[in-house]
């Protein structure tokens, strides 16, 4: 019998020590499963930690021209702002259309007592100017101006301003202007030009971005600025006259040859 007790015993003994090694056994592949993952997650996980472990595309590498080039988000953006104006635009469009069409009588008639008026044969530019119409490819111009994708599709979503640019112009002599144009560009601040012609170099924003000029009557008729693009260093010529009818003019004449022309009617 004790033979048989001390055999028992033994057997729990050995059963007991089993199980705790076989816990030990389970509790260290639990750590070991914590501790290193299998190899897919060990892929996920290096992932998330390391962005820039994705492949480059080629495209990336490789630089594009201007238009490719533009941020997305922004471009986004940009066109969002101006297809939601532009809208606003198209609404008063009709209006300002009827608005232009009466202006016109009048501006000839105002023109003409304004110019007849002065001691001099150069032109008065004095009141207030509304683009009711427009000449010239707008495009080709712009792209000669190293225009970007955006602001070409944004000008010619707004209709490259028609109904909306507007100059009011202070004629303090003959040779002396204070300008304020609002631009087709809604993002923009209405640009200021004081003009003493032939004295003093302008520096002075438009809708191709901000221009250094200078002035001189190229005839008795014809006020003209010879200019450069700030931010390209692209020349542009740029013209102010009024025409038989009484319209206020303004053409630009890039360093290719393009001209476009926004021609204004008086706002009485």
């Amino acid at each position: 019998l004790a033979q048989a007790y001390r055999k028992s015993l033994v057997a729990a003994f050995s059963l007991s020590t089993m199980g705790h090694s076989v816990a030990s056994l389970v509790s260290g592949c639990a750590c070991i499963s914590r501790v290193k993952p299998s190899e897919p997650e060990v892929l996920r996980s290096s992932a998330k930690q390391s962005p820039r472990s994705a492949p480059v595309l080629q495209d990336d590498l490789v630089p594009g021209p201007i238009d490719a080039q533009e941020d997305e988000a922004d471009r986004e953006l940009n066109l969002q702002a101006v297809v939601e104006d532009s809208e606003s635009c198209e609404v008063v469009d009709g209006a300002l259309r009827r608005e232009c069409a009466e202006a016109v009588s009048f501006s000839a008639a105002n023109s003409t007592e304004l110019i007849s008026a002065g001691s001099s044969s150069k032109p008065c530019f004095a009141g207030r100017w509304l683009v009711h119409r427009t000449e010239g490819d707008f495009n080709a111009f712009l792209i000669d101006m190293g225009q970007s994708w955006v602001i070409r599709t944004a000008a010619r979503t707004l209709n490259y301003g028609l109904g909306k640019v507007q100059v009011r112009c202070e004629q303090i002599s003959h040779n002396e202007f204070k300008f304020a144009k609002i631009l087709t560009d809604p993002t923009m601040r209405e640009s200021h030009i004081h003009v003493r012609v032939g004295e003093v170099e302008l520096h002075f924003k438009d809708d191709i971005g901000r221009l250094t000029a200078t002035s001189r009557w190229e005839s008795d008729k014809v006020l003209r600025f010879d200019a450069t693009a700030d931010a390209t260093s692209l020349p542009l010529t740029l013209l102010m006259y009024l025409t038989s009818e009484g319209e206020f003019v303004e053409e630009m004449i890039s360093g290719r040859g393009t001209s476009v022309k926004y021609i204004f009617a008086a706002q009485n």
